[in-house]
């Protein structure tokens, strides 16, 4: 039997020929002709979608489109709207319970405006995540996502019904009764607040939704024209 050496030095039994490696190649996998062709970028994290936005966009406008589009359809924001779900889903019951027991005489609208906006807008809002949870499976952005019109209805429907019952609910603000059940002008102090204080805080996260989007702009404004100071003394 050859030994290690033996075969080192060719003296054995075993040509060497027969123990140098194959030479033949290993097979090559050509890839697909359409692989890859229709798959949009992957980005590791919102930052760099929104770094990605300002490389592409055009100016300060295209670059603000571009940055709402990719936090809108994030899934930290899929999340927040997932959980946002709770709001319909109280104002379904306090305003099933307060139809029921007909305990707002002052304003019978009010307890079917909470009813009815929020099964409106549970259904909505299931239908939007539902779009975002697709959108995330086949990995498609927000910007190519089509439309759906059955959401858009929904949504004229809420903002009509949203107005209307801010005339419910304000009007009766100066003279409302909360204390006296055997008063015309009372209504159910829970119900009352509920509606009230739901209807107001959408003004407050409009208002801090219009500040953040000022203060954007301002920062955007404000690193575009630092980037151009600086190309400009670059070249000079």
């Amino acid at each position: 039997m050859a030994t290690e050496k033996d075969v080192e030095s060719g003296e054995g039994d075993v040509p060497l020929s027969n123990l140098s490696p194959p030479t033949e190649e290993p097979p090559k996998y050509m890839p697909t002709e359409n692989a890859g062709a229709d798959a949009p970028p992957s980005y590791a994290s919102i930052l760099e979608q929104i770094k990605a936005a300002r490389e592409e966009s055009d100016g300060n406008m295209d670059f603000g489109k571009k940055a709402s589009t990719a936090v809108a359809g994030s899934k930290g924001c899929t999340v927040c709207g997932a959980l946002l779900l709770v709001v319909p889903v109280a104002m379904i019951a306090v305003g099933a319970l307060s139809v029921h027991k007909q305990d707002c005489p002052i304003q019978r609208m009010i307890p079917i405006y909470l009813l009815v906006f929020g099964c409106f807008y549970l259904l909505k809002g299931l239908i939007s995540l539902a779009e975002r949870c697709r959108n995330h499976r086949d990995n498609e952005s927000e910007k190519n996502a089509k439309p759906n019109p059955v959401e858009g209805v929904i949504t004229c429907f809420l903002f009509a019904w949203f107005i209307a019952g801010n005339y419910w609910i304000y009007s009766v603000y100066t003279i409302v009764n909360l204390t006296d059940p055997s008063d015309a002008l009372y209504c159910q102090p829970s119900l009352y607040r509920f509606a009230f204080w739901v209807t107001t805080v959408v003004y407050i996260l409009a208002g801090l939704c219009v500040l953040f989007f000022c203060c954007g702009c301002f920062a955007v404004c404000c690193c575009a024209k630092g980037k151009g100071s600086k190309e400009e003394y670059t070249v000079s």
